[in-house]
């Protein structure tokens, strides 16, 4: 969490710094035509970075609004499927988010689509849960016997402040890193267990989590 931090503030001195050293002529933010989508190729990395543990995506879609305002709407899906010597979990789940932008950046140069931006979403996952060959080790007594965890669907509801920077590297295609921060409001409800992972949020028993996005996008025009 102190890594995601640093780079977080990082990144935002770093843009301050380039911002402020620029000429002083500024032109303003062009009203961008039709929508951008994009992917987070993190996402897609997870059976890399996890070791098959997950599997995920999560797509991006937003439309420019008015003055510096962009509508957005996120969704995705993921997958776990932990096994430990004692116990074999699994849960797998759609969650979207709908939100808006607003850009920090005045563009410097003609034609310039670059934003760096802060934003707001209203989250929401609902997703399957299970777990089997649950072992529960006795110390004094022998070992219980293997448990089950039936297979619950369930809910979970957050907001999410979060500040991002996107870069138009050609023409249409843009670059983009995303720093967020979720704070949990409505808590999935379980008698058996906690969920390991809330597909969109991060960790199931914290109320409050720091996530991290890196989209490539594409601007597709309507005639």
């Amino acid at each position: 969490m102190r890594k995601i931090s640093g780079l977080f503030i990082s990144v935002l001195t770093s843009i301050s710094v380039w911002c402020g050293a620029q000429d002083t002529v500024r032109y303003p933010i062009n009203a961008m035509k039709g929508i951008r989508a994009g992917i987070d190729v993190a996402k897609t990395a997870l059976p890399l970075i996890y070791h098959n543990e997950r599997k995920g995506f999560e797509i991006s879609v937003d439309r420019y609004v008015k003055g510096n305002f962009f509508a957005v709407a996120e969704g995705g899906w993921l997958n776990v499927n932990l096994r430990d010597t004692a116990f074999h979990y699994r849960s797998n789940g759609f969650y979207g988010r709908l939100g808006i932008d607003y850009n920090l950046l005045k563009s410097r140069r003609p034609g310039s689509n670059d934003l760096f931006y802060a934003g707001f979403r209203y989250g929401m996952s609902v997703f399957s849960h299970q777990a089997d060959n649950v072992y529960i080790a006795g110390h004094y007594w022998p070992d219980a016997p293997s448990q089950t965890i039936p297979k619950t669907v369930i809910n979970a509801h957050w907001i999410e402040f979060l500040a991002g920077v996107k870069a138009e590297v050609l023409k249409n295609f843009y670059i983009g890193i995303i720093f967020r921060g979720k704070f949990r409001v409505v808590a999935p409800k379980d008698k058996y267990s906690k969920p390991y992972q809330i597909p969109g949020y991060g960790v199931g028993s914290n109320k409050f989590v720091l996530g991290l996005n890196y989209y490539f996008s594409y601007n597709i025009h309507f005639k």
